[in-house]
């Protein structure tokens, strides 16, 4: 499944609507979405350098839109679909113990845990089911997202021609670090919240 999901990913970012799939994959990764939407916009960016920091804000844009929805999901329907997706990532069980935590520190976790590989959407659903401040939950989030996403555009900016050539002789290697940045995300959620 991931296999398949990593080929439409590098297929769509590289069609004309490479934009509008950008958006998509950034803005569902923060509620639900399993991959992160850094690949396709590795790819996006490598492709057309020139627009580096357009793409990067509109997944950053697009990434705190999606914030939103995983913050209503907890404040509004943690009970129908907030808990399915913290028991698909095997959080349900610490789930008190993240929501604590927000609760005493929640800015600075939230810029924490947004620009890591752990998965984004378990602290937009905990925020939200927490009820922490909408204005301090926005605020880190455009802090965070926009940092992640316009970091990655930098770099992708600076070397995205080796980037290409090295993702399309080494396809299964690439797939392998896509797959492992996800694991390693679930790794540390278990281990760190």
């Amino acid at each position: 499944m991931i296999e398949k999901l990593y080929d439409w990913m590098l297929r769509q970012a590289e069609s004309k609507n490479a934009l509008w799939v950008l958006a998509l994959v950034s803005f569902v990764e923060s509620s639900f979405f399993p991959i992160p939407p850094d690949l396709v916009l590795a790819i996006v960016v490598a492709k057309n350098r020139d627009k580096a920091w357009f793409y990067a804000i509109i997944c950053a844009c697009a990434s705190v839109l999606g914030g939103f929805l995983g913050y209503y999901i907890g404040f509004a329907f943690f009970e129908i679909i907030g808990s399915r997706i913290l028991t698909f990532y095997g959080q349900l069980d610490k789930f008190s113990d993240i929501v604590a935590t927000l609760n005493k520190w929640a800015f600075w976790i939230i810029c924490i845990k947004g620009i890591t590989p752990i998965p984004y959407k378990i602290v937009t659903i905990a925020s939200g089911f927490a009820k922490i401040d909408l204005w301090t939950f926005t605020i880190a989030s455009i802090i965070v997202r926009s940092a992640r996403f316009l970091l990655l555009s930098l770099v992708c900016r600076k070397f995205g021609k080796q980037f290409l050539l090295f993702m399309e002789k080494h396809k299964k290697v690439t797939l392998l670090i896509v797959i492992a940045s996800v694991v390693i995300g679930f790794l540390l959620v278990k281990l760190f919240i």
